[in-house]
């Protein structure tokens, strides 16, 4: 949750509430305060289904490589089951009727964000990606008829994301992919797709939702590709052609 999704869950009577409770118990901010939180309840079990299972110190290899799989598995399928075809049918329809797409993410997000900007640029589509944030602000500071924004972030609440989304917000398409409808990136965007995840010990929510941003990335590549037909096609294969120096 957001630290506005907090305060209204619990009845809080203002968001300051929040702040001076996880301040009282010695957090410096609202993200510590979530995740420590978050990994006492995943190490005490409480409510936690089987495919939550906790990684302890004591596992082996072989028992951490099957709780990492299950929770994957179950994460895949949690979203499948959950994900709303409209919304990715609108964006893809707003890359398709775009000029420049504009993607942003950073830390773990900076891997979904790349493979975006990858599957794309091999389908021709002009796009920007980089994690040098002065670049990135370069650009959106001169936005330009028919660029659209896309941003990955988890948690919605990534400050220089939602700084730079702000810049643009009313000038282009905001889409986000976000774990948290609440959150200030999501209520910024025109387009939120909803993402869910879970914590456990060692992994904070972020690294299992890559699997799921990674997937939903191939959907869309896959559907633009299979829309642009024999075009799709020639542009893949200039890209392989390419790309064979690279290989032996």
């Amino acid at each position: 949750m957001s630290i506005s999704s907090l305060t209204s869950a619990s009845g809080a009577r203002s968001e300051a509430s929040v702040v001076k409770f996880y301040k009282a118990l010695g957090f410096s901010g609202y993200h510590e305060f979530k995740v420590t939180l978050a990994t006492e309840i995943a190490n005490q079990g409480q409510s936690t289904p089987d495919q939550f299972v906790t990684i302890l110190p004591t596992d082996s290899i072989f028992i951490v490589r099957k709780k990492i799989y299950k929770s994957v598995e179950h994460v895949l399928d949690m979203n499948n089951n959950d994900l709303e075809d409209d919304i990715l049918d609108k964006i893809i329809t707003l890359i398709e009727q775009s000029q420049r797409i504009i993607i942003l993410g950073y830390g773990t997000s900076s891997v979904a964000a790349y493979d975006l900007f990858v599957k794309l640029s091999r389908l021709g589509f002009d796009c920007h990606f980089t994690t040098d944030e002065h670049t990135t602000a370069i650009i959106l500071g001169n936005p330009r008829e028919k660029d659209i924004l896309f941003c990955f972030s988890f948690s919605g609440e990534t400050k220089n994301i939602v700084a730079q989304a702000s810049l643009v917000k009313g000038k282009i398409p905001i889409i986000c992919i976000s774990g948290e409808e609440n959150s200030q990136l999501a209520q910024l965007s025109d387009i939120y797709f909803p993402i869910q995840s879970f914590e456990t010990t060692y992994r904070n929510e972020s690294i299992v939702s890559r699997y799921v941003q990674l997937a939903t990335i191939d959907i869309i590549f896959s559907c633009l590709a299979q829309h642009a037909g024999k075009e799709a096609e020639k542009r893949l294969l200039n890209s392989r052609k390419g790309l064979s120096f690279l290989k032996f």
